[in-house]
């Protein structure tokens, strides 16, 4: 998936955490721009990510729902010492497919979650 993020026309590298959690960077042309997500406590579903919305992030989150990549609503999340903002957010039924390595879905119905789990 393509994201615009403050200058630069990324694409999304998906990844997993240790804890099977999912973890997005963005890259354009092969070079890391911003690494989008924190593995935290925070709990999160299968179809969820914790977005890192501060420091040189501020205004990731906007350019991933306007990019299709997670939904318009999320919940504000509180990290660390200092109070980091960030976001449990659902991921598109597109970019969950993707993230898993599953074909796009036909239908704008999120992907089983099933399938997820033994993957």
């Amino acid at each position: 998936m393509n994201v615009w993020f403050k200058n630069w026309r990324c694409t999304t590298v998906w990844g997993f955490y240790g804890n099977g959690r999912i973890g997005l960077r963005l890259v354009e042309d092969g070079l890391p721009v911003a690494t989008a997500t924190v593995n935290t406590e925070i709990e999160v579903g299968l179809d969820q990510i914790i977005v890192k919305a501060y420091a040189e992030n501020e205004g990731l989150i906007e350019a991933l729902i306007e990019a299709g990549v997670i939904e318009p609503a999320f919940e504000a999340q509180y990290i660390g010492r200092f109070d980091a903002r960030c976001a449990r957010c659902r991921l598109t039924p597109t970019a969950l497919a993707e993230a898993c390595g599953l074909p796009p879905p036909a239908s704008p119905s999120a992907p089983d979650r099933n399938e997820l789990r033994d993957r």
